[in-house]
C-alpha cells in the first residue's frame, strides 16, 4: 500500500487537518519529462505543514497538563468518597441479600415438592399452594430489593466518582496513544516525502533536513505524552482498587442508548465503550436522516446508512428513531420483564442531561452519566471541514471549545 494511502487511513478524521499535506508536497514532485520541482513551493508546503503540526501539538501538550490536573482531583474524590461510610440503607450490600433470599426461595421450592411426594395424593395441596404463594411473594421482594439497590449504588456519590475518575482515565489514555500513533505517523511524512524530493531532484537534503527538524521539533518523539501515560497508568491502577462492590446482576443488564453520531468520532466511540461498565448488552437508538434535520435545522453529513455501520461494532442492538421525541420508540423496545426485573439501564455523556425522554426512562430504570471526550464533537469537525467559509474552517481549527466540544470564538460565541 501506498504512504499516502496509509496516512489518510490511519490518521483519524479529526486532525487530517493538521497532518503532513502529503498529497500536495507529492504533487509539486510530480512534473511531467525532465521538467524540474519547484522547490521554492515544495519547502513553502513543507514549511507550513511543520507549522500546522506545532501549533496543534503544542496546544494539545497545554491541554494535556492542564487536564492532568483535573484528572487527579477526580482520583482525588473517589479516595474520599472512598473512605466514607456507605450511603442509603445501613450498608447491607445487595448481592448478600438477595443471595440469601434466592437460596430461601430455591429451599422453599424443593422442600415442596418432597412432601407432595411423600404425601397421599391431594393432602398436602393446601400447604403447597400457600408455600408457593409464599416463595413468590418473596422472590418478588427479593427483586424490588435489588432495583432499589441498584439505583441506591448508581446514586451514590463513590460510584459515581469512581465511574468519572476511570472513564476519564481511561478516554485520556486513548488519547494520548492517538497522539503518539499521530506523531509517528507524521514524522513518517516527513522522512518519506523528502527522500522522493532527493530522488527527484538528485539531492541529499534528506538527512541534514531531518537532523535539524529532530532539533526544531524534538516533540515528534513523544517523550512528554509518554512521561503523562506513565502518571495515567499509576492513576488507572489505583482507581480500579477502589472500584464500588456493585450489586448482584449489575454486570448481566442491558443497557439502552440514544443518539444521532453523524461524523462519528473518537468521542462517540469513548462513549459507547463506557456503556459497558454499566452492563453486558448495548441497546442504541439512532435518529433517521429527516428527524435529525428537524431537531438540528441542518443535513447530516453522513447518510443513515453509513452512521449504523460506524455505530453497531460498538453496541450489540441497534433501531432506528424516525420522529424528533424518541420515547415511543425507547419505550417500545424496553420489555416490561427488564422493567420488572431491574435488568436495564440508561447510559449517555453528560453533555446532555436533561435529553427527550429522561422524565419516563428515569421512572423505570436506572441513569447515568459519562463524562465526554474534551475537545471533540460532531459540530467541530462539521466547522472545520464542511464550513462554506474557508476563513471560519481556519479559525475553528485552532479554536478554543466548549465543554460541548463546539468551537468558539474569543468572545465565546459558537463558529459556524
Amino acid at each position: 500500500m501506498k504512504f499516502g494511502k496509509t496516512l489518510r487511513e490511519q490518521i483519524i478524521q479529526e486532525w487530517r487537518f493538521y497532518a503532513v499535506d502529503y498529497k500536495a508536497l507529492k504533487k509539486t514532485l510530480s512534473m511531467k519529462g525532465d521538467e524540474s520541482p519547484d522547490t521554492d513551493e515544495f519547502y513553502g508546503l513543507l514549511d507550513e505543514s511543520k507549522n500546522k503540526l506545532s501549533k496543534f501539538y503544542f496546544d494539545k501538550e497545554a491541554w494535556a497538563n492542564d487536564y492532568m490536573h483535573t484528572l487527579e482531583e477526580r482520583v482525588q474524590s473517589l479516595r474520599e468518597t472512598y473512605s466514607e461510610p456507605p450511603c442509603g440503607r445501613t450498608g447491607v450490600v445487595a448481592s448478600r441479600s438477595d443471595t440469601s433470599l434466592s437460596s430461601n426461595c430455591s429451599d422453599m421450592s424443593d422442600s415442596s415438592n418432597e412432601l407432595t411426594e411423600a404425601s397421599p395424593k391431594g393432602t398436602m395441596d393446601l400447604p403447597v399452594k400457600m408455600r408457593g404463594v409464599q416463595w413468590k411473594k418473596r422472590c418478588s421482594s427479593s427483586g424490588s430489593m435489588l432495583k432499589d439497590e441498584y439505583r441506591r449504588v448508581g446514586h451514590s456519590k463513590h460510584f459515581q466518582s469512581f465511574i468519572y475518575a476511570k472513564k476519564s482515565l481511561a478516554t485520556f489514555d486513548r488519547e494520548l496513544d492517538l497522539l503518539l500513533e499521530f506523531l509517528n505517523l507524521n514524522a513518517t511524512a516527513f522522512s518519506k516525502i523528502l527522500k522522493k524530493f532527493d530522488k527527484r531532484t538528485g539531492s541529499n537534503a534528506r538527512d541534514e533536513y531531518l537532523a535539524e527538524l529532530h532539533k526544531s521539533h524534538a516533540y515528534l518523539e513523544g517523550g512528554v505524552l509518554r512521561g503523562l501515560q506513565e502518571r495515567v497508568s499509576s492513576l488507572i491502577d489505583e482507581v480500579n482498587s477502589l472500584k464500588p462492590s456493585l450489586p448482584e446482576g449489575w454486570e448481566n443488564r442491558k443497557v439502552y442508548t440514544i443518539g444521532c453520531f453523524d461524523l462519528f468520532h473518537r468521542g462517540h466511540q469513548n462513549v459507547l465503550l463506557s456503556l459497558r461498565e454499566f452492563g453486558y448488552y448495548i441497546v442504541a437508538g439512532i435518529h433517521d436522516d429527516e428527524s435529525y434535520f428537524k431537531l438540528k435545522n441542518k443535513y447530516t453529513i453522513d447518510n443513515l446508512e453509513t452512521r449504523m455501520k460506524n455505530v453497531k461494532p460498538f453496541v450489540d442492538q441497534l433501531y432506528v428513531i424516525p420522529s424528533t421525541d424518541p420515547l415511543l420508540y425507547i419505550k417500545s423496545v424496553v420489555s416490561e420483564q427488564d422493567i420488572e426485573e431491574g435488568s436495564c439501564c440508561y447510559a449517555r455523556g453528560d453533555d446532555m442531561l436533561n435529553f427527550p425522554g429522561r422524565e419516563w426512562v428515569e421512572s423505570v430504570m436506572p441513569v447515568h452519566f459519562v463524562p465526554r471526550t474534551e475537545s471533540c464533537s460532531s459540530s467541530l469537525l462539521r466547522t472545520i471541514y464542511h464550513a462554506e467559509d474557508e476563513s471560519i474552517r481556519a479559525k475553528a481549527a485552532f479554536a478554543k471549545t466548549r465543554y460541548d466540544g463546539k468551537p468558539v470564538d474569543e468572545e465565546g460565541n459558537v463558529l459556524k
